[in-house]
């Protein structure tokens, strides 16, 4: 059995995206279909039916995630309006073995699109490699913006003492 890389794991359909989720849930989290439930506050067989129909309903999504903690249904419904998913910038400097592996990745995207060019891989395949390297290149981007910007303290209350 192969491992999984999750980073760069493209949903293409509903029902892909909520079994991605569930397969991440228990490979990474150690969860069971009933312990998602427990985090639902559902039974394990609805979210099995739910997972079987695919049809979800919208405000158990983000817990459903959460629990599983991977958003590949977030991802599918962003993907399927023409939208890329970047994460909120962290404001931390890019840690050498990241910059390292955005680097493969680079390489890996420039190698599927020149097998493409030739029909030795598919479109979708290449397709996928493209949204996931755009996704990490515009987080770059907004991570290097927002350590520029100067960070404002929340103030709670209302002593300016």
């Amino acid at each position: 059995m192969t491992k999984t890389y999750w980073k760069k794991v493209v949903p293409h359909s509903m029902p892909h995206a909520l079994q991605l989720t569930k397969q991440h849930g228990i490979e990474k989290k150690n969860m069971s279909v009933e312990r998602i439930g427990d985090h639902l506050s559902e039974t394990g067989d609805l979210i099995y039916k739910w997972l079987g129909t695919a049809k979800m309903p919208v405000n158990k999504v983000i817990a459903f995630e959460q629990a599983c903690g991977a958003n590949f249904v977030t991802q599918y419904l962003a993907h399927s309006q023409g939208f890329l998913l970047v994460p909120a910038p962290t404001g931390r400097k890019a840690k050498h073995k990241d910059l390292i592996d955005l680097q493969a990745f680079m390489i890996e995207v420039s190698g599927l699109l020149m097998r493409n060019s030739q029909e030795q891989t598919s479109s979708q395949e290449t397709v996928d490699g493209i949204k996931k390297l755009m996704e990490s290149l515009a987080f770059h981007e907004r991570n290097i913006s927002s350590t520029e910007q100067p960070q404002h303290e929340l103030v709670l209350g209302g002593n300016n003492a």
